[in-house]
């Protein structure tokens, strides 16, 4: 499976099996809160041509009423009630929701 590298937003009211699967399933490298992205991308204005360089999968859990940086995310993902709906998807298309089972790169455009 090749991944792209990618900052992910999700919502920051997810069970640990939730984040845990779709970790899995996106092959996330690492896992923050939204205060500690605020603050890398804040204090390192290379930040996030690292994570890109780096073939990085980056997922940000912060509430989705925070807008601050928002558009750095690649993808945003919406997960409740088992589902993942697609907010922002800068690799395919947006405004579709899935199972949370059946997350993956390719069901995001990315072709592998």
């Amino acid at each position: 499976m090749i991944a792209p590298s990618a900052i992910i937003f999700c919502n920051n009211d997810l069970s640990q099996s939730v984040e845990d699967m779709l970790v899995r399933q996106l092959y996330i490298n690492e896992v923050i809160d939204g205060y500690v992205f605020d603050a890398r991308v804040a204090a390192d204005s290379n930040y996030l041509t690292y994570v890109k360089s780096g073939n990085l999968r980056l997922m940000v859990v912060r509430s989705f009423e925070e807008l601050t940086n928002r558009e750095l995310a690649d993808v945003a993902i919406y997960v409740k009630h088992a589902l993942a709906a697609v907010e922002i998807n800068k690799f395919g298309p947006h405004g579709i929701t899935f199972p949370v089972l059946n997350l993956s790169w390719p069901k995001l455009g990315v072709i592998t």
